[in-house]
């Protein structure tokens, strides 16, 4: 499960996608928001990916915290090393599990999830 991911600024021509960054996903609860999946045909994604749900917690925690910054944690504890500080560059739906792309469409741009988004990876 990603520790965090989010969306940065970054809209396609005409696809309505924004960039996914993983800085300060909101935390909490809130309503569910309208997935705004029509129109949006790639994201720029970043992410922290971990083993164990425990250590995504501890790791959002230290971000929410201010003790390490987004690309910070990614590169200490993400064990994708493909992407450089979490970044996974503009991605398609299928080119993504379904899960993740449907968490970053959730997620406002610029910002990050609060909570780890669990994954087959």
């Amino acid at each position: 499960p990603p520790a965090g991911m989010g969306r940065d600024k970054g809209k396609g021509e005409n696809d309505g996608g924004g960039a996914a960054k993983g800085k300060g996903k909101g935390k909490g609860k809130a309503a569910e928001p309208e997935v705004p999946s029509k129109g949006v045909a790639a994201m720029e994604i970043r992410h922290i990916l971990v083993e164990k749900q425990s250590l995504a917690l501890d790791v959002i925690e230290m971000v929410n915290a201010g003790k390490k910054t987004f690309n910070e944690a990614a590169r200490e504890f993400s064990i994708d090393k493909a992407g450089r500080s979490g970044l996974l560059g503009w991605k398609r739906r299928d080119e993504l599990d379904p899960v993740f792309w449907e968490a970053a469409l959730l997620c406002p741009e610029g910002q990050y999830l609060g909570e780890p988004v669990k994954t087959q990876w």
